[in-house]
């Protein structure tokens, strides 16, 4: 892929025949892909990708039946497939998805699988990047995180997927796009990360308790409060704002609950809401809401608008005319 301005890289590649076909996948995705079995029709694929800041979405439109088998995935990939047929498969078992399912990739096992004329949206993100989100939710990380591939643990799960996954590609595929922005691409890593993790199998959802990190004193939070208050403007992370305060992030977490009665995170989008009201009251002329909002990392104008009007009594457009 070439970078496109701005960061996000995008690329747009079509290929007609089966060999042609194998040949772009092996390049543009690290499992390699190889052909088996008899089934093998020649015909097209479109394909077009983006990525940014850790994560990749991907949308396909294939009109052509063949078996293949790949190397195990080292990113965590999920699916939702539009529209037609799908045969998933991996050393133990075989999964059949039609128009609207979703699917997680194992990263261990190698998977054969049965395209057939179909169109699907692929959301990718490292291991690592889902595994530090779990880490600071459920404290260490069981060794079997991702045990096997699998569906979404509900329909409303699955309808979930398909809003993000959708929301992602249509993000990352915009020129320009919002996610270019640094306070919103961490927030979208964070997004896909813990949604993966509440909406497909995984080990976290047998944890039914997670013993406390010990105590936090005040001093560590009034650190960590001033770290927030002075670096709001940029894209801080939790564990940005642990390390500056000498803690760690799930002691952080519960000094935050304990002491302030919300999270790190949420009292970072306090802050920013905060900073977004004193540039809305000064602002001069041609100045917008949805300008301001953006600057400071909320990319909905509408969730912006709701969340404005609860702390202030007033819309954000009012605060801007008066």
């Amino acid at each position: 892929m070439t970078p496109a301005p701005g960061g996000v890289r995008r690329d747009s590649v079509r290929s007609d025949g089966l060999d042609a076909t194998m040949q772009l996948l092996n390049s543009i995705y690290p499992s390699r892909v190889r052909l088996v079995g008899r089934t093998r029709d020649n015909g097209s694929l479109a394909l077009s990708t983006a990525e940014y800041g850790g994560v990749g979405a991907d949308r396909c439109r294939m009109e052509m039946r063949f078996d293949a088998l790949t190397d195990p995935w080292p990113d965590l990939t999920a699916i939702w497939l539009v529209k037609g047929r799908l045969a998933l498969g991996d050393r133990t078992a075989e999964h059949t998805l039609t128009a609207g399912d979703s699917f997680l990739y194992s990263v261990k096992d190698v998977m054969r699988f049965h395209p057939q004329p179909l169109e699907l949206v692929v959301v990718r993100v490292g291991q690592a990047d889902v595994e530090r989100v779990a880490a600071r939710h459920f404290g260490t990380v069981p060794a079997d995180l991702w045990p096997v591939a699998g569906r979404p643990v509900s329909r409303a799960m699955n309808t979930h997927w398909q809003v993000l996954s959708g929301y992602v590609r249509t993000t990352l595929a915009a020129a320009p796009s919002v996610a270019e922005h640094p306070l919103i691409a961490g927030q979208l890593l964070e997004y896909v990360a813990s949604s993966m993790l509440a909406v497909f199998p995984n080990a976290t959802m047998r944890l039914s308790h997670v013993p406390s990190p010990g105590a936090v004193g005040t001093a560590t939070l009034r650190r960590a409060v001033a770290y927030v208050d002075a670096n709001a403007d940029r894209p801080i992370t939790v564990e940005d704002i642990a390390t500056a305060s000498g803690t760690g992030a799930r002691a952080l977490q519960y000094a935050f609950r304990r002491y302030l009665e919300c999270t790190p995170r949420e009292y970072l989008r306090r802050v920013r809401l905060e900073r977004a009201h004193r540039e809305l009251q000064d602002a001069g002329p041609g100045a917008t809401v949805a300008a301001i909002a953006l600057r400071w990392g909320f990319t909905s104008t509408g969730w912006f608008s709701q969340h404005y009007r609860a702390a202030y009594g007033c819309s954000p457009g009012e605060t801007l005319r008066s």
